[in-house]
């Protein structure tokens, strides 16, 4: 065999050998390449999810304050008098004969603020905020001076004021202190 003829041979048996199929350090480097891409897409994903429910959270506790203030404000508005005054508490009364009343209390150890409703001597109670770390009634008269009593010339705005959180999945979601004064229109 000739001297030409040994090199284009043996580079042809390295060209065939090279080109066959994949090495193991390359099946190793692409496996590893995969894997830190479902890493990271698990990674996005959990996360993803992890802050869309705390969107989420935020979302309900809007709505619930939302709801708890056109609820109240609408009760309030329409009252006939303001007959109780505490921090947390509201009584109201809606006729003459006192037999149709509406109590708002709050309660600091379970954290509820709850809508109570005697009718005839009936009473039902609804659950209108849970998770409330702080909240308070505040009396202004006419002219928006602080007042306590609940007299003729006093107690004529109502100011209401609370914060509330819930936990998800481990994190504390706190909202933003809800505040709004109600003007009891038919209070003397």
């Amino acid at each position: 065999m000739k001297l030409s003829e040994y090199h284009l041979s043996h580079s042809r048996a390295a060209s065939n050998g090279r080109s066959a199929g994949w090495m193991l350090a390359e099946s190793v480097l692409a496996s590893g390449i995969g894997l830190g891409f479902l890493v990271a897409l698990v990674g996005i994903f959990v996360s993803s999810n992890i802050s869309f429910v705390g969107v989420g959270n935020y979302i309900r506790m809007d709505r619930n304050s939302r709801y708890a203030i056109d609820k109240m404000t609408r009760s309030i508005r329409n009252a006939n008098a303001l007959t109780s005054y505490d921090p947390a508490l509201l009584v109201f009364s809606y006729d003459s004969a006192g037999t149709t009343n509406l109590a708002y209390r709050y309660d600091s150890s379970s954290g509820n603020l709850t809508e109570e409703w005697t009718v005839g001597g009936q009473t039902s109670v609804t659950t209108l905020l849970t998770g409330c770390s702080s909240f308070a009634f505040s009396l202004f008269n006419r002219d928006l001076a602080a007042s306590t009593g609940t007299s003729t010339g006093q107690g004529k705005v109502v100011s209401i004021a609370w914060t509330c959180s819930t936990s998800v999945l481990g994190r504390t979601n706190s909202e933003y202190m809800q505040q709004a004064k109600i003007v009891i229109r038919n209070q003397p």
